[in-house]
């Protein structure tokens, strides 16, 4: 956490731990990635909380084909996984940095696309949601990121194993994602514990779903990621 000093994290982290005694099994590498010099793309770590990232271990296999909204850390360690990625990111500075990173480590399966946010031109911005493309965020509340949502549809409907969202217009990336997800494939949704995101928990009601709480890395405040298997039955 930006302006956090190392003390203070740890402060708050023995907090989380106290509240979350479960957690505890991830102690050592949680409260190693909060020290200085740690971050989850100098670690190659997703900036998902450690059992979510226990799944996609288990799940995540050589052959297959994944497409992330929101790149980071996430992007190397998917690239490791599997056969390709897809990442799309919205922040041009971050995505240039990115990019390099992925070029001195010499990671080719990753196809990697910037889609930066347009200015709404409309004086009354449509309804936060799962068609909207908008952004709670507050820098981006009157910007539109319908090419950046939009960028999976490059792909034939079927194409993944996994989407994961873990960037802006959430609601409507995972909308959009669902046709892209190969029948009992999965889709998954990071800091569900937002209240903004029960849309997404509303549209994806129909299907049997996954729910990790807990802790993060280089972050000392616990997030809730959901996964979501798409079928077609």
């Amino acid at each position: 956490m930006r302006g956090t000093s190392t003390i203070q994290k740890f402060a708050m982290a023995g907090k989380t731990l106290l509240g979350n005694p479960a957690e505890i099994k991830f102690a050592t590498k949680w409260l190693y990635s909060l020290l200085p010099g740690h971050n989850p793309v100098d670690d190659q770590q997703p900036w998902i909380n450690f059992r979510a990232t226990e799944w996609l271990e288990a799940y995540l296999k050589p052959p297959m084909k994944v497409f992330e909204y929101g790149s980071g850390g996430s992007t190397l360690f998917l690239a490791g996984h599997v056969a390709h990625v897809v990442s799309v990111e919205h922040d041009e500075s971050f995505y240039h940095f990115l990019a390099e990173r992925l070029r001195r480590s010499e990671i080719t399966n990753c196809t990697y696309l910037l889609r930066t946010p347009t200015p709404l031109e409309m004086d009354n911005p449509p309804t936060y949601g799962c068609k909207s493309f908008t952004s709670e965020w507050p820098e981006h509340k009157a910007m539109s990121f319908e090419t950046y949502v939009n960028a999976i549809d490059d792909y034939p409907d079927g194409s993944f194993d996994l989407v994961t969202v873990d960037g802006r217009a959430r609601p409507s990336c995972a909308f959009r994602a669902l046709p892209k997800i190969k029948d009992g494939g999965w889709l998954m949704v990071d800091n569900m514990e937002r209240s903004r995101y029960g849309i997404i928990r509303t549209l994806l009601g129909q299907y049997q779903y996954l729910d990790y709480l807990g802790v993060v890395p280089s972050d000392p405040q616990p997030h809730r990621t959901s996964i979501w298997r798409i079928t077609s039955k």
